[in-house]
């Protein structure tokens, strides 16, 4: 098993720089070589392997340091970085690539079209993700490398971090990163449906259109605002996972976000002449009721409709102010 002695001491020696070869190898046969005793069976040849260890412990202990991409004095700093980055090129690329996903559709089906804007959303959080990450890693390579070779600069107390406030309510970032991943795609699809496929919702029969659902000169005019309304809601949830806790001017950002997405859903679904007089007609017909029965029934449903989202959204502030106060007095 002369050749398996051979085996072992290339494994470790290829690992080292080539300086250190040669002379690794010739005292690392002679270690060996003091090992056994003469005309060695396989069998103490496997112990005496085994008894030096595993190549790549014994190259790391004759390299005598540890190599590390990002060593552990920056490690901790290389994490949260990367987290602040990941979260800013996320929230930037979304709003961008979400707009142009948004105009440059291919698909010329409303399904096709649902798919690209999906696939497109979530292309462009992956790519903003892998792309902070490259940047932030060979931002930090250069640091930590510089800072092997150069004493770290005084430190002072002014430079020592804050305590962290106790009890805080914490904001999860992976509920937040699905919700702003989801929240960006809904909203886009929303807008697609608007702005390409308005003339295709509707009511149909047998696969045949027989009554379109929306007025488009109603619609029209609320796509600005819902594209608007869709960038301050990545914003915020971009906020929310950049602090990863409710604080005041979180708060804040969230209120007046929320505030305007409500007014602007109540005010489109309250909007005059939103569905086209041949819907209440249509519906009326199938239910062997009057048009302006069916126009009751619309009425009353929306008026439902706003009475939820507007309890929804005072539970909702009440409950977000409630955790930021608390957070406060902690």
């Amino acid at each position: 098993m002369k050749h398996i002695i051979e085996r072992y001491i290339y494994a470790v020696t290829k690992r080292l720089p080539e300086k250190m070869r040669e002379e690794v190898k010739e005292e690392l046969t002679a270690n060996i070589n003091d090992m056994l005793p003469k005309n060695p069976t396989d069998e103490e040849i496997d112990k005496v392997l085994h008894q030096l260890g595993h190549p790549r412990e014994l190259a790391k202990n004759y390299r005598g340091e540890d190599r590390y991409l990002i060593s552990p004095l920056f490690f901790d700093d290389y994490i949260q970085t990367l987290k602040i980055v990941a979260v800013i090129f996320m929230g930037i690329s979304l709003v961008f690539g979400t707009i142009d996903a948004v105009m440059n559709i291919d698909s010329q089906t409303i399904f096709g079209s649902i798919a690209e804007v999906f696939s497109k959303v979530i292309s462009n959080a992956f790519n903003s993700v892998v792309t902070a990450f490259a940047w932030v890693t060979i931002i930090f390579w250069g640091i930590d490398t510089a800072a092997r070779h150069h004493k770290l600069p005084e430190w002072k107390l002014k430079d020592l971090p804050d305590l962290p406030k106790p009890n805080t309510t914490k904001i999860s970032r992976v509920e937040s990163t699905i919700g702003l991943v989801l929240g960006t795609f809904f909203n886009a699809v929303f807008v697609v449906l608007l702005y390409r496929y308005i003339d295709v919702i509707g009511i149909y029969e047998n696969t045949v259109m027989v009554q379109q659902l929306f007025n488009p000169l109603v619609t029209n005019p609320f796509i600005i605002y819902f594209v608007i309304s869709a960038v301050v809601g990545i914003f915020v949830s971009t906020m929310k996972l950049q602090y990863g806790e409710w604080r005041i001017s979180l708060a804040v950002f969230y209120t007046t976000y929320q505030i305007l997405s409500t007014s602007l859903f109540l005010l489109f679904i309250n909007a005059q002449g939103l569905f086209l007089p041949g819907v209440y007609s249509t519906i009326g017909n199938y239910f062997s009721q009057s048009s302006e029965v069916i126009r009751g029934y619309f009425g009353d449903a929306i008026q439902g409709i706003t009475i939820f989202a507007i309890i929804m959204f005072a539970i909702d502030i009440i409950v977000t102010w409630v955790k930021t106060l608390k957070n406060k007095r902690a």
